[in-house]
């Protein structure tokens, strides 16, 4: 490992232990949940190595039985668990810190949005596993892009999505163990008439942040960064020291379903007719792909959700006879049985 990448891991580390907290940001209070787990993130517990401890519950057989997989040992205590067949001994203990992927993101709107790196440390790992979220309007995203505005990049155009979108969503879930991660990110360049995708992938080199690379639309250069650094990984949009991008799609909008906040940027004056002095400009920081994975669940806690789940029954099996009573049955596979035993039992009574 050359000094370069030995500096910059330092400088990630310190930057970290500076804005870890193990205080749950208050986008993340509450319980979330989807079809196959509950997560609550304020638990109210610590761990000994100064982490928030989550709570996670599974779901388990088609969501009839709530399993309390992943909590603090305290709460286990005055709390105890169903033991059988399908729960482990003991919940597991993960711990998490909560760091703000950008300050930029918050722009006069924390009430609604913001993203975060959760440094995730399970039990028995040496080295915390980094899951980027967003929230934008209680609903928590994994696949997301970030609007991180460098001016030495080209940011043109005026719409709210105008500029360069970096990925940030490359893992599988919120899990009870370390979740997979993906090595290929895609990121957009958008401007007023077209949306770029960028692929990047999963690379040994050093991160540059200061590295640019390009790519061109008919006459027009547009220039983007050439390396990401997500989740404690360098990635890339180029092999090797090449500035030119290749295989760039170039795409009418974005090809999957978009959620953006808005966030104000600016405050210019405004015109005699709007009757206000100042008049604000909202450009979108935040956008999720696709369908949310966790949404926030208002008015309960976890305790009251489960004792509700317990409540639950599944439908009773359909009956093995008919409710008539009646029994249309083929005797003649008893009163004269086939000489060939050996025949498939599907085949008797043919």
């Amino acid at each position: 490992m050359g000094c370069k990448r030995k500096l910059l891991t330092f400088i990630f580390i310190a930057f970290s232990l500076r804005c870890f907290s193990q205080d749950v940001p208050e986008l993340l209070k509450g319980v979330w949940k989807n079809s196959s787990r509950y997560v609550v993130f304020d638990s109210g517990y610590v761990s000994a190595k100064g982490g928030a401890v989550p709570h996670i519950v599974l779901r388990a057989f088609y969501a009839w039985y709530d399993d309390r997989e992943a909590e603090s040992s305290l709460y286990s205590e005055s709390n105890p668990r169903d033991l059988n067949n399908t729960t482990a001994r003991r919940a597991q203990e993960i711990s998490v810190r909560y760091v703000p992927i950008a300050d930029s993101v918050f722009s006069g709107n924390e009430n609604s949005c913001g993203a975060w790196n959760l440094e995730v440390l399970y039990p028995g790992e040496k080295e915390p596993v980094i899951i980027p979220v967003a929230v934008i309007d209680e609903k928590l995203y994994l696949r997301f892009l970030v609007k991180l505005k460098r001016p030495d990049f080209s940011d043109d155009g005026e719409n709210a999505v105008s500029g360069f979108w970096q990925d940030f969503g490359n893992v599988s879930g919120f899990t009870v163990s370390p979740p997979v991660s993906s090595r290929e990110l895609v990121s957009y360049y958008v401007s007023d008439s077209a949306a770029y995708k960028i692929r990047y992938w999963k690379t040994d080199m050093e991160y540059d942040s200061g590295a640019k690379a390009f790519f061109y639309d008919g006459e027009e250069q547009c220039w983007v960064p050439r390396h990401l650094f997500v989740a404690g990984s360098t990635f890339t949009c180029v092999t090797g020291k090449r500035t030119k991008i290749r295989n760039v799609a170039k795409l009418d909008s974005f090809d999957e379903s978009l959620t953006l906040n808005s966030a104000p940027e600016s405050m210019q004056p405004g015109s005699e007719s709007s009757g206000s002095v100042f008049q604000a400009f909202s450009s979108a920081t935040i956008c999720a792909l696709g369908e949310p994975y966790l949404t926030l669940e208002k008015g309960k806690s976890l305790e009251e959700i489960l004792a509700e789940d317990s409540k639950k029954h599944p439908p009773e099996p359909q009956p093995l006879f008919p409710p008539h009573g009646i029994l249309d049955f083929d005797w003649s596979i008893i009163e004269d049985p086939p000489k060939d035993w050996n025949r498939r039992m599907l085949d008797l009574g043919k």
